[in-house]
């Protein structure tokens, strides 16, 4: 019994771990994260492959979660580096399939260049413009920081070396490793094969009854791992049907193998865990601060948490005129008002507690609601608490996968 527990706990931890970081390296920091992994192979993938559909990439010196993200979740426009450096970091994995053991920032620079100038639709890079050396420094940091190139030298000299290029005058080397770059992309289509952009996330599911439900149970346990909250109005009609006859199974594979919690509201749903998560809320960075401090004033406002309740950005201003003098009464750095609420929106935009709106206002979103200032009741509640994994309507009962 203690063996088979302590299996579990490190299956639950191998896994938590590859949703966070979808590529590991045998070495270096990774490297005992990635001999659990190994050990449990085989039941990892198939679980990230029926509940995720998830392919997981097992390999002697590299391992890959193969995220694929649901095409239809919300994303915000901070979520990835700018158009011309992501142009130009696939245009660089492009280069390295044909490059040997070592290149240079010269080399790729003239290979991108290449490329660019025979492909139609794709502006040509050229190299004697700032921005554009500028641009493709930051795509090649993005692929060394995820080892598809290795520098040489030590990191300082390295990134000297990359400023120097940006200034037109130096050079870095690089060992290539081939295998993590042809790993990089999350994409089921090729983009060679696929007509339009939105295409390479494609995945094809058996049309029967059996792949109707991977494709349901795939789209809703992604959204439910992989975003802060999963509304049920962004829901397809026969998703929130499928979840809705399917809940206990998303709890239960939840708890067992990710070691966390679903919460379950009457507008939708989210895993609550204060670890498994890109964006840590709050900290004690000053955006993060200010984006808690707005959060608590906007539930307070009248109305807020009502569903699709508009705030004007006339109250957002205000909001922030106070937020601003009360960071800096916190030993915070002082900033403008209209700094601090661009900070904080953009943080609960992330978070998705709020929408914005074309005027300059927000639209609320229900998840907002956690963070209203209740006031402590006068005498003991009566009435029972709702059950947490409860819908309305619903009626508890166990459930299987199917």
């Amino acid at each position: 019994m203690i063996l088979e527990e302590t299996a579990r706990e490190e299956l639950r931890q191998a896994a938590r771990y590859l949703v966070l970081n979808p590529l590991l390296h045998n070495n270096g920091r990774h490297a005992k994260m990635a001999a659990l992994v190994h050990s449990h192979a085989k039941t990892l993938k198939a679980w990230f492959d029926d509940y995720l559909g998830w392919p997981l990439v097992v390999e002697r010196d590299v391992i890959r979660l193969v995220k694929v993200p649901e095409p239809r979740a919300v994303t915000h426009q901070d979520d990835a580096p700018a158009a011309r450096c992501c142009a130009l970091f696939c245009l660089l994995l492009a280069t390295l399939e044909d490059a040997g053991a070592q290149t240079v920032i010269t080399e790729l620079a003239d290979k991108v260049a290449t490329i660019t100038a025979a492909t139609d639709g794709i502006p040509a890079y050229d190299p004697a413009e700032y921005s554009e050396r500028k641009a493709l420094i930051q795509a090649i940091r993005l692929l060394t920081a995820r080892g598809a190139l290795v520098p040489v030298q030590d990191s300082a000299s390295t990134h000297e070396d990359e400023n120097r290029y940006v200034e037109s005058e130096g050079d870095a080397l690089y060992d290539v490793d081939h295998r993590t770059a042809a790993l990089l992309l999350a994409c089921p289509t090729p983009p060679t094969r696929a007509e339009k952009y939105q295409h390479i996330t494609h995945q094809s599911y058996p049309d029967s009854v059996e792949g109707a439900n991977r494709r349901r149970r795939h789209a809703v346990m992604r959204r439910l791992v992989d975003h802060p909250v999963m509304y049920f109005d962004e829901l397809t009609e026969d998703q929130l049907d499928y979840f809705r006859n399917q809940r206990a199974l998303f709890v239960r594979q939840l708890r067992e193998k990710l070691d966390t919690r679903l919460e379950v509201r009457a507008e939708g749903a989210a895993v609550i865990d204060e670890e498994l998560t890109d964006l840590t809320f709050p900290k004690d960075t000053k955006n993060q601060f200010a984006a808690l401090l707005f959060a608590h004033a906007l539930a307070d406002e009248p109305n807020a948490t009502e569903p699709g309740k508009a705030v004007s950005g006339e109250v957002l201003t205000r909001i922030a005129e106070c937020v601003a003098p009360y960071l800096a009464a916190r030993g915070i750095k002082a900033s403008s008002p209209k700094d601090v609420r661009q900070a904080a929106l953009t943080v609960l935009t992330k978070l998705r507690l709020v929408e914005p709106l074309d005027d300059g206002g927000v639209r609320t979103l229900p998840a907002l609601g956690r963070y209203r200032n209740v006031r402590e009741p006068s005498a003991p509640q009566e009435e029972p608490a709702a059950v947490l994994f409860a819908l309305p309507g619903d009626e508890e009962t166990d459930v299987t996968q199917s």
